[in-house]
């Protein structure tokens, strides 16, 4: 194994942690021994995965701000957040589909939080990397959220179409793009290496939020070749 030389803290909600949907028992479980880790220390990258289920990008921010004043020692921290920012409360939905709902974290909040999270690491002399958000399928959560009896029709009377779902998820992610070009930052575009794939579905688990492990794959092959050009 080579030497390390090079810290990498890896900062996100479910997916970056390597969460998957365990169908046949109905539960969601962790991967184990991931190879894109172990490729990682081969190449003198010692990782550190901080990534926790159900997280948003405020309390990330409320976190790491907390962490950085504690002192910090790494010489990158990748950012994944957005999935958990742009979901409802589908219960509330459902009960009341001609009221106003809001998302678990506005877009205007989801963009403070990650700018003050870019401007606290870059002040520490820490390399943000930014993660855009594979893409969710849009039916597959549509079936996942209802499956326990929320109603279907009155959730998609409020969506007016079931991929309202999908472009609203997607508009986070292009905040990301933003953010990172603004701030001059590395943009690890996850996203475009799902798309490239010729079918999606395949890559994400029955919930369609969540990569299944074909789709962790896709995610830790275009990591490996990223962190291998910049590190």
């Amino acid at each position: 194994m080579s030497n390390i030389s090079y810290n990498l803290s890896m900062w996100g909600d479910s997916v970056l942690r390597g969460v998957v949907l365990d169908e046949k028992r109905g539960r969601y479980t962790t991967l184990k021994n991931r190879d894109m880790e172990i490729s990682l220390e081969n190449m003198g990258i010692q990782v550190s995965n901080c990534s926790r289920f159900g997280y948003t990008a405020p309390r990330a921010k409320n976190l790491l701000l907390h962490t950085l004043e504690d002192g910090y020692h790494c010489d990158a921290v990748m950012l994944e957040y957005g999935g958990n920012d742009c979901d409802f409360n589908w219960a509330e939905v459902a009960a009341n589909p001609d009221a106003d709902h809001f998302p678990n974290t506005s877009l205007e909040e989801f963009e403070n939080c990650y700018t003050q999270m870019i401007e606290a690491l870059q002040k520490q002399n820490i390399q943000p990397i930014l993660l855009t958000l594979p893409p969710l399928d849009a039916v597959r959560y549509l079936n996942w959220i209802t499956r326990n009896g929320l109603n279907r029709d009155s959730i998609l009377k409020w969506l007016g179409d079931v991929y309202r779902i999908y472009r609203f998820h997607e508009r986070y992610s292009i905040a990301v793009s933003h953010l990172a070009k603004r701030y001059g930052c590395p943009l690890l575009d996850i996203r475009d290496a799902f798309l490239s794939h010729p079918d999606c579905s395949q890559l994400m688990c029955a919930d369609g939020i969540h990569p299944n492990e074909k789709g962790h794959q896709v995610m830790d092959k275009a990591m490996l070749q990223f962190v291998g050009q910049i590190c």
